[in-house]
């Protein structure tokens, strides 16, 4: 039997084992997972070590509608897909100390690459070695779009795009005809005029549109042509603009291996000498000797005041080796090397926690108690109207989550940190913040004293 015919079959109720033999220490990595009622048990750990243990206490979803699911099967179906994920990661599942399915790949088809292939990523924060190069003016800062990964190659045959979990299609077309080639042939069809056989691009897909004149790129545009159906895709870049490939590396050339023995440096000096076309986009770098580059706090000043989401920070010398990809299908973060540098912002605002009313989530974890999952936040208007913003999961401790989990102590008015916000007043679909966390509670102020005049 298939992993997915066992996964579709799987009740929950017994216990399932996989392991993932290609850890770096040489000795597998187990997980598994039970079903009990309403809660998910998981345990993982090295083979033949200590074990760690998490139960997760899952609630019924679409209450009084026709799609309405009990806890306990939703427990399940969220226990599958965890299964499911595992899979994906390159484990195996296995009975009585018995693998059930063939290992995971570890060899790159061109003309059809592995699930469990994963390439790096930058770290997300810069450490203090790449901040010691980047003070000495010994790195590279390359322009990070605001767009989706997503992975390029080809084998013998035309051009194929992946996502980043390297999935061929939608979600919701898998098993059809249709691909991510359909939606984007556009791209196929320049990347076919210029791409050797065996070769891997690395890159975003990006939408840049006239509302956005300080160049910008629209993530709502782009996510809406990955997360609609293809049809729906094509109609809507048809008016929105068409998507484009923002290149940020070369993985493989022509069968050779470029992203673990090549320096960074000489692989942009090599996207740069492509003739790609317009829909392809050299990555954007700027050498650290240039002077709105001297410091990383100047290229975050030089990046706000372009309006970008920011840079990936690189040593153009540093080799990725080992940690340019695995099979694992977790990405490596080779941080010495790489890592990403984006603007941070501030402000205040009005913080509820009330779940039946909506406002913020309970948390499902046992080691919570119950507590708190999320925090809803608001800001006054200009007219004094208390506007939804977003809500906010990250910055809590784990004994806030649990202290705070009382409706009374709320409202509150917290200092709050995040990458980027959106507003509906300039076309958006929703106020959000982009990777929100809690800095602290801002005793000294009032909630109404929490006006945003662009709301």
């Amino acid at each position: 039997m298939s992993f997915a015919d066992r996964n579709s079959a799987w009740k929950g109720g017994t216990s399932r084992e996989f392991r993932q033999l290609q850890s770096r220490s040489g000795t597998p990595r187990v997980w598994a997972i039970r079903v009990l009622g309403r809660e998910i048990h998981t345990t993982w750990g090295q083979l033949g070590g200590a074990m760690q243990e998490a139960k997760e206490i899952m609630n019924g979803v679409n209450i009084g509608k026709s799609n309405e699911k009990s806890p306990e099967q939703y427990a399940v179906e969220r226990a599958r897909e965890m299964c499911r994920k595992k899979d994906w990661e390159g484990y195996r599942e296995f009975k009585g100390g018995e693998p059930l399915d063939p290992p995971a790949t570890t060899n790159i088809n061109f003309d059809d690459l592995p699930l469990n292939l994963c390439f790096y990523k930058p770290d997300n924060t810069m450490g203090a070695g790449m901040t010691k190069k980047a003070n000495e003016r010994k790195v590279i800062y390359t322009r990070k779009r605001n767009g989706l990964a997503f992975v390029l190659a080809r084998g013998v045959e035309h051009p194929r795009l992946y996502s980043r979990k390297m999935l061929r299609q939608h979600d919701d077309e898998v098993g059809g005809a249709l691909t991510w080639n359909d939606r984007f042939a556009h791209l196929i069809e320049a990347a076919s005029k210029f791409m050797p056989e065996n070769s891997i691009i690395l890159g975003e897909l990006i939408v840049n549109r006239p509302a956005h004149p300080s160049g910008k790129d629209d993530f709502k545009a782009i996510q809406s042509y990955t997360k609609s159906l293809t049809a729906q895709a094509l109609e809507d870049q048809k008016t929105g603009g068409f998507a484009s490939f923002y290149v940020w590396d070369i993985a493989f050339w022509g069968g050779e291996d470029l992203v673990r023995t090549i320096p960074m440096g000489e692989r942009i000096a090599r996207i740069h000498e492509i003739e790609t076309g317009p829909l392809f986009i050299p990555i954007e770098s700027f050498s650290s000797e240039l002077a709105f580059m001297y410091t990383p706090e100047s290229a975050v000043q030089y990046a706000k005041d372009m309006d970008w989401e920011g840079f990936v920070v690189i040593d153009p010398e540093g080799i990725y080796g080992d940690k340019a990809y695995n099979f694992k299908g977790k990405p490596d973060r080779p941080g010495s090397v790489c890592a990403k540098l984006k603007p941070t912002y501030e402000d205040d605002f009005v913080a509820y926690w009330d779940p039946s009313k909506g406002w913020g989530e309970q948390s499902t974890k046992a080691r919570n108690n119950q507590g708190i999952k999320s925090v809803a936040l608001f800001q006054y208007n200009k007219e004094g109207q208390l506007v939804p913003i977003s809500q906010v999961s990250s910055g809590l401790t784990d004994e806030q989550k649990k202290n705070w989990a009382v409706t009374t102590r709320w409202p509150q008015v917290w200092k709050v940190e995040y990458k980027d916000r959106r507003y509906t007043a300039d076309g958006e679909d929703t106020n959000a913040l982009d990777f929100a966390a809690f800095v602290e509670e801002r005793s000294d102020k009032k909630p109404e004293e929490c006006i945003n005049p662009r709301l």
